[in-house]
């Protein structure tokens, strides 16, 4: 009789479905693939474990197989990962779902899986689904509800969308008792974010009317935020709350509560936080509450959550500001929804823009993103209609880059390097200054012996001296000399360094340096860090500054950041910080302009755009020549800026005069000229002495 030995056993394979979370420096180094790279690692898998790619994107990928346990599984796609992408690249996180009987359930889990940027979300559902059938078993399912959460993640970010989801998950769980008979036809308001779609109500079953009593589905969930005692703004005041939670017949119709508690992070106001947290005492028995914060730095956010703690059982999840390759990632999906594919080229228009909107300091998460990818479909839509209209043949499938070149208002300038620095006017100190820093650090690359020298700069001088212009140009010229990796120009004041609460200012300008990596971070009015005004601000300005000092200390080779500002102003914020001086070695000072070079400055625009007579360049140089000193000195003089003013005034008298003729082109003309300048903010600017009248 022959007898298989144990080795022969056919094994008992279990199913996966595995979240693969890389670097986000790894995804950004391959956007250009739009995100088939994955396919590489899947070859990689054994074919006996039958693995699948069942959903990717750009910044992570969803991988289905069997294996024994989660520690062969694990195993066997890190193996994977290291044959596709080599041993040197860092490994990603695996955040693994072990696939059951519960169809539902399964299905909760992997939607869960599919949120952008949030990895601790993802890595919770995980957990969660791993305890709960032990705690089942065990008869202690119900503490669950004992449980609350709070989510550190800032407004835009998704945090509805979430809160949505984990809600549904608790359900399908079968977390909450269904021990009471409700109508299920009750209506929730709440306001959405990241994206996410208004919840509705549920439709009634059976053709069963509103007063048939029926078992609780607690399908639904509801946000609050606490505010101001009036209830402006959308918020609800403490009191107001405690009254929502306190009605039974209400709550018992939600999955969870969410409350917004940022309100509550100003010193003064954290006893008010614990007071209201007595006051939910009675109420957690019979609801999940999950909190939001902004994403604050430890410190602070350990502050909080002790605060939580004192009251109730609490897990946190942190959901980072988003990596703008998750930006760009929803972008894309949004426009794959529609019959257009976007085409790899756009990538670059599209970070630019992602750019440009967060130099306002006012960047919205995914709604930025959903408005970005709006205005894309709009431009090529546009673009596609007027090519009809013209008899010619559009590509109704792929969006191009030259469909959106348009998208970003502040492009990339046509000429290149040096050869862009030295067509600004007067620039020629400055000029021969950036070619021995880019000599000196070439230098140093090539000697063992000598460090690379700091290259961080501060910028003085008056406004409209050329120093936003110059830091631009910078980019590309240390781009071009292989100083910089990307030579891109992200461009912020100070005071968009600093948020409002303490703790979350650390977090913002981390941010802001993080995009800014391998590029020019320009912080213009620099000595806005340290503004008086309002309460707290100061405290915030120090806190936004020691955070960029570590920064630029510790990316010092990767980032080049320049502060710009008045002189004087920029001396008082060097003395505010004795790191920050012998950080920013590198002082520019940019003069202001001579009359002569304004007037020069004034026709290099006009002959870029437009025919003119000879009258009036004759007429600019006379009035250029007539500005009084006394006024070009004085400190709010705008030199080059005063100049586009004037120039812009100029082809907007002769597009009147154009359009009263009724014609569309036009040539600027004296007349034209002359209406500008006498303007009343031109006009004055002539002379310094006082007429006599009235």
């Amino acid at each position: 009789m022959l007898f298989k030995k144990d080795d022969d056993k056919s094994r008992e394979m279990n199913e996966y479905l595995v979240r693969v979370c890389p670097d986000y420096d790894f995804c950004a180094e391959r956007l250009s693939t739009i995100g088939g790279f994955w396919q590489d690692l899947l070859e990689k898998v054994s074919a006996e474990t039958e693995a699948t790619l069942p959903h990717y994107r750009f910044t992570y990928a969803l991988i289905r197989l069997k294996a024994e346990n989660a520690k062969e599984c694990r195993r066997i796609l890190l193996d994977a990962w290291k044959k596709a992408y080599g041993e040197a690249c860092e490994l990603p996180e695996l955040i693994l779902l072990k696939r059951s009987s519960n169809e539902e359930l399964d299905d909760t889990v992997h939607s869960a899986f599919n949120f952008y940027g949030a990895t601790e979300y993802q890595r919770l559902v995980a957990e969660m689904n791993e305890t709960v059938p032990v705690l089942e078993e065990r008869g202690g399912k119900q503490f669950l509800m004992n449980q609350n959460y709070l989510f550190s993640i800032d407004r835009g970010c998704g945090f509805s969308s979430l809160l949505s989801s984990f809600s549904y998950y608790l359900k399908t769980c079968w977390i909450f008792p269904e021990e009471r008979n409700i109508n299920e036809s009750f209506s929730v308001k709440k306001e959405a974010e990241g994206g996410s779609k208004a919840s509705k109500d549920t439709e009634k079953k059976d053709g069963k009317s509103d007063s048939d009593s029926k078992k609780a589905h607690r399908t639904r969930y509801v946000e609050y935020v606490i505010g101001k005692e009036t209830g402006e703004g959308g918020c609800t005041s403490a009191d107001d709350f405690i009254e929502a939670i306190s009605d039974e017949e209400n709550t018992m119709q939600y999955g969870a509560i969410g409350v917004d508690i940022s309100y509550f992070l100003e010193g003064s106001r954290k006893d008010e936080l614990r007071e209201l947290l007595r006051r939910m005492e009675p109420y957690q028995y019979r609801n999940v509450f999950v909190f939001r914060i902004p994403f604050l730095e430890k410190k602070a956010f350990d502050e909080v959550a002790g605060i939580l703690e004192d009251a109730m059982i609490l897990k946190t999840v942190k959901i980072p500001p988003l990596n703008e390759c998750v930006v760009l990632e929803m972008v894309w999906n949004i426009i794959n929804e529609t019959n257009y594919s976007p085409d790899a080229d756009i990538i670059d228009v599209v970070f630019d823009k992602i750019h440009e909107e967060k130099r306002d300091g006012r960047f919205y998460g995914f709604k930025t993103a959903e408005k970005i990818a709006v205005e894309i479909l709009m431009k090529k839509a546009a673009a596609e209609a007027k090519l009809t209209a013209g008899g010619e043949t559009p590509d109704t499938e792929r969006i191009v880059a030259s469909d959106i070149a348009d998208l970003v208002s502040s492009k990339r300038g046509e000429s290149k390097g040096y050869e862009a620095l030295s067509g600004l006017i007067g620039m020629e100190k400055i000029t021969e200054r950036v070619k021995e820093i880019v000599a000196q650090v070439k230098v140093s690359a090539t000697n063992e012996k000598l460090d690379r020298p700091c290259i961080h700069m501060r910028f003085t001088g008056a406004p409209g001296t050329g120093k936003t212009t110059v830091a631009r140009i910078l980019g590309e010229i240390l781009r071009e000399e292989g100083i910089l990796r990307k030579g891109g120009f992200f461009e912020y004041s100070g005071r968009d360094l600093v948020a409002e609460y303490v703790g979350q200012t650390a977090v913002k300008t981390s941010t802001i340096c993080h995009d800014a990596y391998g590029s020019v971070l320009f912080i213009d009015e620099a000595y806005g860090l340290y503004s008086e005004d309002g309460p707290g601000n100061h405290d915030y300005g120090k806190e936004a500054v020691t955070t960029l000092v570590a920064e630029m200390e510790n990316h010092r080779d990767d980032m080049l950041v320049i502060m710009a500002g008045y002189t004087d102003d920029m001396d008082r914020l060097m003395k505010m910080n004795e790191g920050l001086r012998s950080r920013m070695p590198i002082l520019l000072h940019f003069e202001n302009y001579t009359k002569e070079q304004l007037f020069e400055i004034y026709m290099l625009m006009v002959k870029k755009h437009f025919e003119y007579t000879e009258d009036l360049e004759a007429a600019a140089k006379e009035y250029f020549l007539s500005l009084s000193d006394e006024y070009m000195s004085a400190k709010e003089f705008s030199n080059a800026r005063f100049v586009r003013n004037l120039y812009e005034r100029t082809w907007s008298k002769a597009a009147l005069r154009a359009s009263l003729e009724g014609k569309s082109d036009f040539v600027l003309k004296k007349e034209d000229f002359t209406a500008a300048s006498l303007d009343r903010e031109f006009s004055e600017k002539i002379t310094g002495k006082k007429k006599i009248g009235f």
